[in-house]
């Protein structure tokens, strides 16, 4: 009720000015005087023209005078007393560039911006923090939020009114930013305590909303067969995936049934897993023709996405595709692992070692033009095989998306279409192959959609994961090297006397590191060490986990906070328990501890994975569904723990070995290598040894190791029970 006060009020504020007397008017034009404003015919670049990001050089030549995110522009606000309006998005969002285009691109809009408010553009990629905050103030106001972000802030930053995108002149029941502008200019100069008090009472409420209620301190796993049994109550089983469309990657809900699976065996959960994979990477969601997966679905059915590409969404599908490969035993998940880790090792990397953050879902002024296929067109191109192509994957004339153009996208099983065509399903899929690869051949030659080539922290600590579980789900030499790169870059460029930065473009690293770089920078060195079992590596994360826990920890309360103390530029130091696209900090942070924990000893790691749940326990309970990853930490801390310690010499036999753990899905496993000789530089490995010379595998259940084994075989009975 108090939101909705809130939230009544400022509404109040903005939509009564408009019958306000209006006192010093020729201060405050209205758009159509600002019409009348002098403007000069050369365009100037504004300010944004030095900024690194790809998103804020989109807006250099925008009229609207644009600041980036610091102290220049608050500084300007306080001395001009003016309101800030803050624009948040990103370079990938289809919205974003559309109110660019309508609003921001406006010269009559841009004078009355440039006169009565400091407009400050910033790219959520690059922060986060700010985004959270703000979008948790527009979810406040109006019950939901998206992005363009928009966001009107007093001179202090305390926002008062806010909303998505909006049109430029009212339509779709939207009212227009020329309007929405011109009532805030009136409102801050005519109602300036009632917008100050909402202000006011809705910074509060912010603030108010990253206070952790106080917890129980038990760690139930009923709050696991509650996550669970939703996660149940909302499955799609048509089309798989949860609820109703827009559908965006479950790879939460996933994740967690996968595990329930485990413990459980209940074929029911790997059976929700595998269809709803198994329908996504059958849609339009998944690039057919290149690999990898767009952003979301628009529709129940996985059929038209909207078509960037982010390499979070890649890295966290990639994870769910070789787990229900290693659980399940199907190779269709395998390839498309494969195929998504490929596009990544294609089209993502920088030479420097690092992955580029996203692409566009634009080219050529369209949305998914790059994409979509004419059925003439395929037919020119693949000749006589294009009959075969056209009815694997839905190719018609009329089209199933915009101007009569196909999604290529799959309805119909891939081996019935073979045995129709008396071929052997491989045949088919080898044939699909070579087609595949000329359509991309052909399709590398238009316009592509533009590339976000800045390289953040934590986005390539999920890739490394990705890649470091693909080396040991496929053995291939390429994912973990490519892993080892992505390690070492961030090593080089992403460290500024001793500080973890945020992001990397040109050369140049900037912006603090948050909790979510240095928890999915860990978890990533994690997946690492059990890839390659370097002890450097392993000696790394150490580091990041120190470090993470120096910068963000709550000594009082417990859990991290996502930013470290003493930012001048936010309102609310926010310490946030939820997943959204990405995963919680905290949930990952707490993970990647208790894993650090069991291969190093070291019970400081463990306490912190254990208060960081005890200090959400209470909001998990509210929400479970909102906290799958925090749940997921729960799992390993309530049920036995399982640490594998392989000791001996590289060479076959160890290879033989390492294969049977790394085709067995065990999640909350940890795993270390190496040789007995010489001083042994992780604690899992220490007092275990060869047996008569042959490597040796001790399997141990919460630090109580069986009989130590030397054949692959009895490694099978062994882990299988």
């Amino acid at each position: 009720m108090k939101l909705l006060l809130i939230s009544g009020l400022l509404l109040l504020a903005v939509s009564c000015s408009d019958s306000k007397p209006h006192k010093n008017k020729s201060k405050t034009q209205d758009i159509d005087q600002a019409t009348q404003v002098e403007h000069t015919k050369v365009r100037h670049r504004n300010r944004l023209v030095s900024s690194l990001s790809p998103y804020l050089l989109q807006h250099a030549d925008n009229p609207v005078n644009w600041f980036e995110w610091g102290e220049e522009a608050f500084r300007k606000a306080r001395d001009e007393d003016k309101p800030i309006f803050l624009s948040i998005g990103y370079s990938a969002c289809h919205w974003c560039h559309v109110m660019a285009h309508e609003s921001f691109e406006d010269d009559s809009i841009a004078a009355f911006l440039n006169e009565h408010f400091v407009s400050i553009k910033v790219d959520r990629e690059e922060h986060p923090d700010v985004d959270e905050i703000y979008m948790t103030a527009v979810q406040m106001m109006t019950g939901s939020g998206g992005w363009p972000l928009t966001v009107f802030l007093m001179p202090d930053l305390k926002p008062f009114y806010g909303g998505t995108y909006f049109p430029p002149e009212d339509r779709w029941g939207r009212p227009g930013f020329k309007r929405i502008i011109n009532q805030i200019a009136a409102a801050y100069r005519d109602n300036r305590d009632k917008v100050t008090e909402g202000a006011d009472k809705l910074t509060e409420h912010i603030r108010n909303a990253s206070v952790v209620p106080e917890s129980t301190g038990e760690l139930n796993r009923r709050l696991i067969d509650q996550a669970v049994a939703n996660i149940s109550q909302q499955f799609d089983s048509m089309y798989g995936g949860f609820g109703s469309a827009p559908k965006f990657p479950p790879t939460g809900q996933m994740d967690l049934l996968l595990r329930d699976f485990y413990r459980s065996d209940d074929p029911k959960q790997l059976k929700m897993v595998e269809h709803t994979l198994r329908k996504m990477a059958q849609g339009g969601i998944f690039d057919q023709i290149g690999g990898g997966f767009h952003r979301y679905s628009t529709d129940r059915e996985w059929l038209v996405p909207h078509f960037e590409k982010m390499l979070y969404d890649n890295a966290l599908l990639s994870i769910s595709m070789i787990d229900c490969y290693l659980a399940s035993g199907d190779e269709y998940f395998a390839d498309i692992a494969r195929r998504t880790l490929d596009w990544v090792l294609t089209d993502m990397v920088s030479p420097e070692g690092g992955c580029y953050s996203t692409l566009d879902a634009d080219s050529d002024g369209e949305e998914g033009k790059f994409y979509v296929w004419e059925l003439s067109a395929i037919q020119e191109l693949l000749g006589q095989q294009a009959s075969l192509f056209v009815e694997v994957y839905n190719i018609t004339e009329s089209g199933n998306f915009e101007h009569s153009t196909n999604i290529p996208n799959i309805t119909t099983p891939i081996s019935s279409v073979a045995k129709k065509h008396g071929l052997s399903t491989e045949e088919l899929e080898t044939k699909l192959e070579e087609m595949r690869t000329i359509l991309l051949t052909e399709r590398n030659r238009r316009i592509h959609p533009g590339l976000d080539d800045k390289i953040l922290t934590d986005w390539n600590g999920l890739m490394m994961s990705a890649f470091a579980r693909g080396y040991r789900a496929f053995n291939d030499d390429r994912y973990l090297h490519t892993a080892e790169r992505i390690a070492t870059f961030i090593q080089e460029k992403m460290w500024d006397d001793g500080s973890l930065q945020h992001s990397y473009r040109d050369g140049t690293s900037g912006i603090e590191g948050m909790l979510d770089d240095h928890a999915f920078l860990l978890s990533g060195l994690l997946d690492l060490y059990q890839a390659g079992f370097d002890t450097a590596v392993l000696n790394e994360t150490t580091i990041v986990a120190d470090r993470m826990i120096e910068r963000f920890w709550d000594d009082e309360d417990g859990g991290f906070y996502q930013v470290a103390e003493g930012r001048s530029d936010l309102i609310s130091r926010i310490k946030s328990s939820h997943d959204g696209a990405i995963p919680s900090g905290n949930g990952i942070a707490a993970g990647a501890l208790f894993a650090l924990y069991q291969l190093t000893d070291r019970d400081d790691f463990r306490f912190r994975a254990e208060q960081t749940i005890r200090a959400f326990a209470s909001s998990i309970e509210r929400m479970p569904s909102s906290h799958l990853r925090l749940i997921a930490v729960l799992d390993q801390l309530t049920a036995p723990t399982q640490q594998i310690a392989i000791v001996g010499e590289a060479g076959v036999r160890s290879d033989d070995l390492l294969g049977v753990v790394n085709s067995s899905y065990m999640p909350g496993t940890v795993l270390a290598f190496g040789s007995s000789k010489g001083v042994v530089e992780v604690a899992l490995l220490k007092n275990k040894t060869e047996i008569s010379g042959q490597p040796a595998v001790y399997v141990c259940r919460d630090f109580s190791c069986k009989v130590p084994v030397t054949e692959p075989t009895e490694l099978k009975k062994i882990i299988s029970n």
